[in-house]
């Protein structure tokens, strides 16, 4: 399967250098018997452009499906802080503690471009051969290929019955 990439620079924060500081594309990988997979080399590039040597992974629902939520370390950590400003007492917040933040992972990028997903999240996902990351606004997503490729045929064949689809999201 190929890999793709799509955007414009004048939606997305660029280094000095012009390099995106944004995720962009979806791209295939497989998972080994470790649980080790290759960030995609644009993802990686993004990274090191940011000083980052890990990614934070976690569970997340998107559209009815499991899949990860992956960021780098400074999206993290502003996330953290964002969440240190509600109420503790907020059973929203808990839920959300609870759900999300109880199992993120700190992920290493080995030499080699890889992270070890953690067990627990590749069971959640169902992340257990082949996988595509995929960009989102605020990091990126891991899915089993299947379910990946299940959603983007959906999201398509509803845009195909309703072109104004997207209407609402017009920036």
């Amino acid at each position: 399967m190929n890999d793709s990439e799509q955007g414009n620079d004048r939606f997305f924060e660029v280094t000095s250098t012009g390099s995106p500081l944004s995720f962009r594309g979806n791209f295939y990988h497989s998972v080994d018997e470790k649980g080790r997979v290759s960030l995609p080399a644009d993802f990686r590039k993004i990274l090191k452009a940011r000083g980052e040597k890990s990614v934070v992974l976690t569970n997340y629902i998107s559209e009815g499906s499991r899949c990860l939520e992956g960021f780098g370390q400074q999206a993290w950590a502003d996330f953290e802080r964002r969440l240190k400003e509600k109420s503790r007492f907020s059973a929203k917040l808990q839920r959300l503690e609870n759900f999300y933040l109880s199992r993120a992972a700190d992920c290493p990028i080995d030499k080699s471009g890889r992270i070890l997903i953690p067990n627990h999240l590749r069971t959640y996902s169902g992340a257990e051969k082949e996988v595509v990351f995929t960009s989102s606004i605020y990091g990126f997503r891991i899915w089993d290929s299947r379910v990946w490729e299940h959603i983007f045929s959906e999201t398509e064949a509803a845009l195909l019955n309703d072109p104004e689809l997207f209407a609402d999201v017009d920036i």
